[in-house]
């Protein structure tokens, strides 16, 4: 097998391309020979030596993958074999081959769909998450999501379509235009415009009912305010710290100081709510995430939710990968794929 590895804590050169053996499935599990796997901003925290629980290098990361089933060890479901799907690891996606608890695969109607259902274990996932389980956001109500031209970002806007729920999006505006595309009608460019203001007026005063924020450090601050009573505010990443130039540390530590602590007395005092979502640690939830991934695979299906492929690189080019993730290049999800 192939896979990509983290050699040290760095920028993405750290990202090398190695061999290793596989060894068959055990018990309850399948082995799966990789198509596709997804990028996560996890990934480059995991890659710079941000994210607390990742292993110490080298390791591979990633979360997501699709591929087809090539062996299914004792006593899980044989009639998988050849079968094409997607699964969900606790880090090591960026495999050509990879053995997974059979729980956490989930069968495809065909393998046309290989590339784009490689969005879906993490980006969507998280999305309902959020929306669904953690903030119950309700039809009506307004849905303030920042960096809406990512993977995250995009299936949210889907989700909330579903539930009918009004949309605010923040991105940068070289992809505004994609994104009216897409039905986001209240889109703004924080770069330039208060988006604690937007809210509060296109919502005549009210604020937004759920926020969604991948940002964290002080930009979780505004977040809050741009709430009204009732308010939920989701906090699910720390992208501030992912810039790559030599002021890292730096703004890293700024940020990390600028955070807010949500007290009690705040939040009973504004009638708020604020949740942390990471999918990573919900593990012991396996049959409310199998739920959840069976009824976003239903809505795929359905067409109610289409994901958003930006490119595919090999894993000799994973090193690219993450950098135009870095320099925001991305609508919608990277992919990596063991196929040059």
């Amino acid at each position: 097998m192939e896979k990509v590895v983290i050699t040290r804590h760095g920028p993405p050169s750290v990202l090398r391309v190695q061999s290793a053996e596989l060894p068959d499935p055990a018990a309850n599990e399948v082995q799966i020979k990789v198509q596709y796997a997804g990028i996560n901003f996890a990934d480059l925290l995991m890659r710079m030596g941000l994210y607390p629980t990742a292993p110490k290098p080298p390791f591979s990361p990633g979360y997501e993958l699709s591929g087809i089933v090539t062996k299914a060890g004792e006593g899980a479901n044989q009639d998988l074999v050849g079968k094409p799907v997607i699964g969900m690891s606790h880090f090591g996606a960026y495999v050509s081959d990879i053995n997974l608890p059979a729980e956490r695969v989930f069968p495809l109607p065909s393998e046309d769909i290989l590339k784009p259902a490689a969005a879906i274990p993490v980006n969507y996932l998280t999305a309902y998450v959020m929306m669904v389980v953690q903030t119950n956001l309700k039809k009506g109500e307004w849905l303030l999501v920042h960096g809406i031209g990512g993977g995250v970002g995009i299936a949210a806007l889907q989700i909330a379509k579903i539930l009918g729920a009004n949309v605010i999006g923040t991105a940068s505006a070289h992809k505004h235009d994609r994104l009216k595309a897409m039905g986001v009608e209240h889109l703004i460019d924080y770069h330039d415009t208060d988006f604690v203001k937007y809210a509060k007026d296109v919502t005549d005063g009210r604020g937004a009912d759920v926020v969604l924020d991948p940002i964290g450090g002080s930009h979780l601050n505004r977040s809050f305010k741009a709430m009204g009573s009732f308010g939920r505010l989701v906090s699910y990443g720390f992208s501030t710290a992912a810039v790559s130039n030599k002021k890292r540390i730096f703004t890293l530590l700024k940020e990390f100081i600028a955070m807010p602590r949500f007290s009690p007395v705040k939040l009973m005092g504004t009638n708020k709510a604020v949740f942390g979502c990471h999918l990573g640690m919900l593990q012991k939830r396996e049959t409310e995430m199998k739920l959840a991934t069976d009824m976003l695979l239903k809505w795929y299906g359905e067409g109610l939710i289409k994901p958003e492929i930006d490119s595919v690189f090999p894993f000799s080019k994973a090193g690219e990968a993450h950098q135009y993730i870095h320099d925001h290049k991305n609508f919608g999800k990277v992919l990596l794929t063991p196929i040059e």
